[in-house]
């Protein structure tokens, strides 16, 4: 399993928005991480369209979080980014006969346990 730059930017731009109560311009964020402007204007974009940030105008504007750091898990960042990223299947033979599927199941479930697990907030340093 491998989580995509889409997944790895989001989640340090989040953070680093978890870290303040003051609205964060995407520049300042580009600038601090290191990261490309444009390619975070478009994960910025999907975060916006699902609830997870917000955006203020203006001269003191730029984007917060739409809920406490505490009550936002990076597997819901990563839900948002990625989709269905990390579900295992076999690949030779069918979901009916596969003897593996409990294993990719339990699998998958415990990945889902842990990513929603560890908190915004419990990144912050």
């Amino acid at each position: 399993m491998k989580f995509s730059t889409k997944a790895e930017y989001g989640l340090r731009a989040i953070i680093h928005l978890a870290k303040t109560e003051e609205p964060v311009s995407l520049a300042s964020i580009a600038k601090k991480e290191h990261l490309s402007l444009s390619y975070l204007e478009r994960i910025f974009s999907v975060l916006k369209k699902n609830n997870i940030i917000e955006s203020f105008k203006g001269v003191n504007g730029g984007y917060l979080l739409t809920k406490p750091a505490d009550q936002v898990t990076v597997g819901q960042i990563i839900s948002v980014l990625e989709g269905g990223l990390y579900k295992f299947e076999c690949q030779g033979c069918t979901v009916s006969n596969c003897t593996l599927q409990p294993v990719w199941d339990k699998l998958h479930n415990q990945i889902d346990k842990t990513l929603n697990s560890i908190t915004l907030k419990s990144l912050i340093k």
